[in-house]
């Protein structure tokens, strides 16, 4: 045994009053107390000295450390720390395992727990893991998140993934994400019993996990405390060299475990292991982190060869393509179809031939190499294996979701890069396109703005209690305990503090902070009302938020009779309340039961009334917005008027129940400021009343809105349909053909032209390019402002009252956008942004807001200024028409626009409530003229043009991937990269 000098260190008591762990168990002290074995496997590495100073830090102290000297180096530790060490020596090198049991061996406290040498933990681990077990007396084991990081040349941490799972038994058995230093277990008969297992080279840390398993249950405490080092030969799983070293060692694993589990635990473990959701994800991420190697390449290459022969995967069409490359895509997307239409049998065949392969990859470290690298056979693999387990109407979903994003991964590799140059620049975008249509399921024809919170009727309603913190020391532990007093156990509370002065404050918040029904959140500056109830509702779970203000209260049964009076139909409930003074004695009771309320929208334009407690669906804030920070103060007002404008009285509910008392004091927000409220409250009444101007036809301006056509023209119908439904101001719709075939002229002609009074067609000869078309559109315009809209969009009621309001509530105003949706509800834009690595580097790249979240998203619906808006959907309060040229001519005009507007100083605006949807053609089965519209419309050369003439007028050169590998750009220094420029700028517009 090693000497160690004991020495001092200071450590902070643990308090118990602030944590609340696990349910409302009573903890035992003595437990809580025992002391912890630390068994640490050693190699004499450098990072021990990290690994024990973490214990040092730690909150618990009664720990107890056994080093094994696992290189029979004669390992000392020459530095005095506080608990006592001792090291495990033997005569000869130790292998991992062998360590491990020498130090089992060695252990005698009533807890233990591993540490690798190159990995440390954070001050509170170990207190969380013992408290976790003293909470679950029953429990062998408990474990916490972990963090995996790597390490640069300066010692800066980099994350690369972490480890968050809760606990299932069937889980465990498919895989290892317990990492050996995250879990402490509890040393019973039974788990003494257990050892790790001498001739596993690797996976020895799983096998003993599934030991420990078998002698009683795991439970996980949730928080990362835990930091697990990847780095050489540590970390990061199997190396790709040692494939089959960890085949073999897997193998012997199963052999194993086979005989000693259950029927009944294989049943669940097979059931289990064809239900977990997130390996479809992961597969995708590792995918497109795939490295663009020579090897890789290879591997997939000879994947494709393997899965061409079988004929028994769609991606054998894909190999087929690429060997294949100028092969019309009309073949491959019939070959495609044909492969989908194959019978069971064949799949099954091919299931029972990739299985075992399969299941064993399951197994292996998902952080490894060789995980990697042979990513494209796994995928294939749970393609075969979701034919099974899948109704034959999501297969193509499924199959074309994998093929798009390994041919995404393909197109991205430089190193195959003269390989894609063959394959004609159409006939990509059309398998892309067709690809993403198939992988995605379509909107209904009847979808619109969610209107119901989307739980089965057998589930109860969560509800959210948003507390904004300013101040109120005072009252605020009163606020709060009102809060976590409800009835109601499906309760949160977000309690935010927009940085109080007042340094009582955060004291008195912290004391909270281990409330399992509380969340903690503080603004890292100043932000005001509406901004922190924003950031509160979306940090916030509840499909109900109720909103508390931190010097009042709520009655303890306030939430569950809101809920028991909630309908279907609620989007908005308010309550009866109660006024009291600073000593919380009561002033007078406010019913408002002798209101009509019979509208909404009328009556609380001409004085607000409901008021506190006021609850709001969470869906409401996707269709009209989050509080607008315009008016702090009156915020609350704000949003009722639009809520009441969108929404019909009957989602109304008022509870007469006197269920909130609201504090009158001398230094509440509405008695200072009163006079600010008054001015913000006759700006809410005149907006609000815009609106209904909007949609009673009555609005003061005339609006053009400019729609081109090119094929397509089924989808203009719908577009001009959907502007007829929703539109009821003075205005005119310019409907330009942009040169398309005459089966769209005829359509035109016979079923729109004539049809729509307000809709004016006009003829061109030719293809003009969107920026043309447009511009030629305006030359008929006799509108003051305008709308450039989509023939292939379709608005939602409401989006024209909050687009049109948008601008006229800010001057200076240029342009404003819609939050455009796909029809799979995910979200094209709500704005775009720009992004400049380097301010001295011309290159940029635009980007989209919220490119990707779903449509109901919460942080998609704030009010922002935007870098640039897309063209579609979009309000212009100026003729653009100078702006749009032939220098733009099938791309970025918008930008080019938007970029010109802010020069002149104009401000560019997103409009959340403003809700778009875009049918687009990757989403569509087939359009007319699809074929010509995509080779026009992503026409590298002419794409390549515009990206000339935007840096020409300002500066800045856009980075487009498909317009940067198309046409050559990644492998050009800069100085051929502006020639090429110049030469492009000079390029005649033309679509051939």
């Amino acid at each position: 045994m090693a000497r160690v000098h004991m020495g001092a260190l200071q450590i902070n008591p643990y308090k118990k009053d602030t944590l609340h762990l696990l349910g409302s168990q009573t903890m035992s002290r003595n437990e809580t107390a025992q002391t912890v074995d630390i068994l640490i496997r050693s190699t004499g590495r450098p990072e021990l000295t990290k690994a024990l100073a973490s214990l040092a830090a730690q909150t618990h102290t009664p720990i107890h450390v056994y080093i094994a000297d696992a290189a029979a180096a004669g390992l000392a530790i020459e530095e005095s720390y506080s608990f006592p060490i001792e090291v495990v020596s033997a005569s000869q090198k130790m292998a991992r395992s062998q360590a491990a049991n020498a130090l089992l061996q060695r252990a005698s406290s009533p807890f233990a727990l591993f540490l690798d040498e190159d990995d440390w933990l954070l001050p509170d681990h170990i207190q969380k893991l013992v408290q976790a077990l003293a909470h679950a007396p029953q429990a062998v084991l408990a474990y916490t998140d972990t963090r995996c990081v790597q390490l640069d040349a300066n010692g800066q941490e980099t994350v690369v993934r972490e480890y968050i799972r809760t606990y299932q038994a069937e889980h465990l058995m498919l895989e290892n994400y317990i990492p050996i230093h995250a879990a402490l277990f509890r040393r019973t008969p039974k788990v003494q019993q257990c050892r790790f297992d001498e001739t596993l080279d690797l996976f020895e840390d799983w096998d003993y996990w599934l030991q420990l398993q078998q002698t009683g249950l795991f439970v996980h405490q949730s928080g990362i405390s835990a930091v697990y080092l990847i780095h050489g030969d540590s970390g990061a799983g199997v190396a790709f060299g040692n494939a089959d070293l960890a085949l073999q060692t897997l193998q012997r694993m199963l052999d194993k475990w086979k005989a000693r589990w259950t029927p009944e635990q294989l049943k669940n473990l097979w059931g289990y292991s064809r239900q977990i959701s997130d390996y479809e994800k992961v597969n995708a991420q590792l995918i497109e982190k795939m490295k663009n190697t020579d090897e890789a390449i290879k591997k997939m290459a000879s994947d494709f060869k393997k899965l061409e022969e079988q004929k028994e995967s769609e991606l054998s069409v894909v190999a087929l393509q690429l060997q294949e490359a100028r092969q019309k895509h009309e073949q491959m997307l019939a070959r495609m179809e044909a492969a989908l239409q194959q019978n069971n049998a064949n799949y099954e065949q091919a299931i029972t031939e990739l299985k075992q392969q399969h299941e064993s990859q399951m197994q292996l470290y998902q952080n490894s190499r060789s995980w990697r690298m042979t990513s494209t056979l796994r995928t294939t693999g749970q393609i075969l294996k979701t034919l099974v387990k899948s109704p034959l109407k999501n297969l193509t979903q499924k199959i074309s979701f994998k093929t798009l994003a390994l041919l995404t991964a393909l197109y991205k590799n430089d190193s195959i890069h003269q390989i894609s140059k063959l394959i004609p620049s159409t006939v990509k975008r059309h398998v892309r396109n067709r690809l993403m249509y198939l992988s995605n399921e379509p909107r209904s024809t009847d979808a619109a703005t969610l209107t119901a919170v989307d739980r089965p009727a057998d589930q109860a309603l969560k509800a959210s209690i948003i507390i904004p913190v300013y101040n109120h020391v005072a009252y605020l532990r009163q606020c709060i305990d009102s809060a976590l007093a409800q009835s109601y156990p499906h309760t949160q509370i977000i309690i935010i503090d927009d940085q109080s002065p007042d340094p009582r404050v955060q004291p008195l918040l912290q004391s909270y902070a281990h409330h399992p029904h509380v969340k903690l959140l503080r603004n890292e500056v100043n932000l005001g009302i509406a901004e922190t109830q924003n950031r509160a509702i979306v940090a916030s779970e509840g499909d109900l938020i109720a909103f508390l203000d931190c010097d009042d209260l709520l009655d303890p049964q306030a939430i569950e009779i809101c809920v028991q009076n909630w309908k279907p139909d609620t989007v908005y409930l308010h309550t009866g309340r109660i006024n009291i003074d600073k000593d919380n004695t009561e002033v007078n009771r406010i019913h408002f039961m002798s209101l009509p309320r019979q509208d909404y929208f009328a009556e609380n334009l001409r004085a607000m009334y409901a008021t506190h407690l006021k609850i709001i669906r969470r869906d409401v804030f996707a269709k009209v917005g989050l509080f607008d920070p315009r008016f702090d103060s009156a915020q609350d007002y704000e949003m009722l008027m639009r809520i009441a404008f969108h929404y019909p009285s009957s989602s109304f509910v008022h509870v007469p129940d006197f269920l909130y008392q609201h504090r009158l004091h001398a230094q509440q927000t509405t008695e200072t400021q009163n006079q600010k409220q008054l001015d913000l409250t006759r700006q809410i009444q005149n907006e609000a009343r815009l609106r209904e101007e909007i949609r009673k036809g009555e609005y003061k301006r005339f609006v053009s809105i400019i729609m081109l056509s090119y094929g397509k023209h089924t989808q203009t119908l719908q577009a001009l349909q959907g502007l007829q439904k929703t539109v009821n101001i003075p205005h005119e719709i310019i409907l330009y053909d942009n040169g398309s075939t005459e089966e769209t002229v005829s359509f035109l002609k016979t079923k729109i032209e004539g049809q729509f009074p307000t809709v004016k067609v006009i003829y061109g000869d030719t293809n003009l390019g969107p920026a043309q078309g447009r511009r030629k559109a305006l030359e008929y315009a006799n509108g003051t402002w305008f709308i450039i809209f989509d023939n292939d969009e379709i608005p939602e009621p409401g989006w024209l009252e909050e687009l049109l309001l948008r601008a006229e509530s800010n001057p200076g105003t240029g342009a404003v956008c819609c939050r455009v949706t796909f029809p799979n509800g995910k979200l094209q834009f709500s704005g775009g942004k720009v992004e400049q690595a380097d301010p001295h580097d011309p290159i940029i790249d635009l980007g989209l807001h919220d490119f990707g979240k779903p449509h109901n998203d919460l942080t998609t619906c704030g009010f922002r200024e935007v870098d640039w808006c897309p063209i579609g959907a979009t309000l212009f309060t100026l003729n653009i028409a100078p702006y749009l040229h032939d220098g733009y001519p099938n791309t970025f005009e918008d930008a080019g626009v938007s970029f010109a507007l802010k020069k002149a100083g104009y401000r560019l605006l997103n409009a959340p409530g403003a809700l778009v949807w875009h049918e687009h053609i990757t989403f569509q089965p087939k359009v007319e003229m699809g074929k010509k519209y995509l080779e026009d419309r992503y026409n590298p050369k002419m794409m390549l043009k515009s990206v000339a003439s935007f840096y020409a007028e300002n500066g800045l050169i856009i980075k487009d991937e498909y317009i940067w590998r198309e046409n050559g750009l990644n492998t050009m220094t800069r100085l051929q990269l502006l020639e090429t420029l110049k030469m492009a700028g000079q390029t005649a517009t033309r679509f051939d």
